[in-house]
């Protein structure tokens, strides 16, 4: 029987080729991509999933670097494009820009093919890998992010959309609807808004803003890591008059399906189960210290530049 990743890599072998200047299969389902400028990524497919990960710094942030650099990278992801984040992973301790496409099979206008000319992805993964290429800009540029801001609503599809997914929303003022998630301990809600991209977002924690330095890079580094741990979910924070508001978010396209949405949602509720109490915990410096501490980092570490 065909594997979806058996049914999917043709195509996306085939969009990949008519993108890149040079592109290399590594191994099966694994592709070293370079583009126009000198600007490389690797695209990998598990299953339905298309992850393409790309350095940020030049590889420069990892050790002690990582949590005198976090919050400063936290901050950044709160204003990337698309579903871009920059984030660490548990076997890649270097702050790194990445990116996770559901691909569904089932929603495909067109059949898998290797014909680049009728291929439905192509310019999904050109778009995705624009975005990916501005999380490693050491400036952003402005009007690309302005660019990717929503201008049409659809917020009356919300409803039917996430009745079809299996999630009972509920509509709020500003065309807003939210979703419990299922999490084990604690209550989270989904907030989302569908202009002209459907953005699924979650405030987790909202902290003073003079939160203590040592408190600031281990929620910083708590938090890459787990958006380098559970797909399509990017951790940012973002200063709120005198509060810091920790958040996770995701973005789910122009035209989500309802298995995408689904997907999306179930990763919401496992990303917040799996970083409530912790944000709370790590509010305190003395659990902070030793947190970092845990991880290997030293004193010298911890100190901010």
């Amino acid at each position: 029987m065909t594997s979806m990743q058996d049914r999917l890599r043709p195509s996306i072998a085939a969009a990949l080729h008519e993108i890149a200047v040079e592109c290399t299969e590594n191994r099966y389902g694994c592709w070293r991509v370079r583009l126009g400028g000198d600007f490389e990524l690797t695209a990998t497919l598990d299953n339905e999933w298309l992850q393409l990960c790309a350095p940020f710094a030049r590889g420069r942030i990892h050790g002690g670097a990582i949590p005198r650099c976090a919050w400063e990278v936290l901050l950044r992801n709160s204003q990337l494009p698309g579903a871009a984040k920059l984030v660490t992973a548990p076997d890649r301790e270097v702050v790194h820009a990445a990116l996770e496409i559901f691909l569904d099979i089932e929603a495909m206008p067109t059949p898998p093919t290797n014909d680049a000319s009728v291929n439905p992805l192509k310019s999904q993964l050109a778009i995705s890998i624009d975005h990916l290429k501005e999380a490693t800009r050491r400036h952003p540029n402005r009007d690309q992010l302005a660019d990717c801001r929503g201008t049409v609503s659809r917020a009356a599809d919300l409803p039917a959309l996430c009745t079809d997914a299996g999630w009972t929303s509920t509509s709020r003022d500003g065309g807003r609807v939210v979703v419990q998630l299922e999490t084990a301990h604690g209550f989270a809600q989904a907030a989302l808004t569908w202009n002209d991209d459907l953005k699924v977002a979650v405030k987790l924690h909202r902290g003073e803003r003079s939160l203590p330095a040592l408190s600031r890079q281990a929620i910083a580094v708590m938090l890459l890591r787990l958006g380098g741990s559970v797909r399509a979910i990017r951790p940012a924070v973002f200063t709120e008059s005198d509060h810091n508001v920790f958040i996770l978010q995701a973005n789910v396209g122009p035209n989500p399906t309802a298995r995408a949405l689904d997907h999306v949602l179930a990763a919401f509720s496992v990303a917040a189960g799996m970083c409530q109490s912790e944000l709370a915990l790590l509010s305190d410096e003395q659990i902070s210290s030793l947190y970092l501490s845990a991880r290997g980092w030293s004193a010298s570490s911890q100190v901010p530049v």
